[in-house]
């Protein structure tokens, strides 16, 4: 499953940022716990693992925090950019769509033919 969401213009920080809530979101509402988070954003998992829920000035990191504390246990990691291909070309496909949040209920051919599975043989 997957997701992405049109965001129109606003920062890389802010985009990674908001894909973290949506999944976070996504999670809560369908009542998992444990989360691992990947992102190629060191500047963001930096943020999210320095901040603290009361004391971060950005409303989307404490969002974030606010979701986390329901979803324990929960992980960040950075991910370089050079193993990001699956989730660069799901959030490509929201450029073409200006709607709201959009959930991947099966993989497109697209997206399966970028997963080191279809690689392998």
């Amino acid at each position: 499953m997957g997701y992405n969401r049109y965001l129109g213009k606003c920062s890389i920080f802010d985009a990674e940022l908001w894909g973290i809530l949506d999944g976070l979101a996504f999670i809560h509402n369908m009542r998992r716990e444990g989360v691992l988070m990947q992102t190629d954003s060191l500047e963001v998992v930096q943020a999210i693992q320095d901040s603290s829920f009361s004391s971060s000035n950005s409303a989307l990191i404490r969002r974030i925090h606010h979701l986390l504390l329901n979803a324990r246990p929960w992980m960040i990691q950075h991910c370089p950019r050079v193993y990001n291909k699956i989730v660069d070309c799901l959030a490509k496909m929201a450029f073409d769509i200006s709607q709201g949040l959009k959930i991947f209920e099966e993989i497109s051919r697209e997206v399966l033919a970028l997963s080191p599975m279809s690689q392998a043989s």
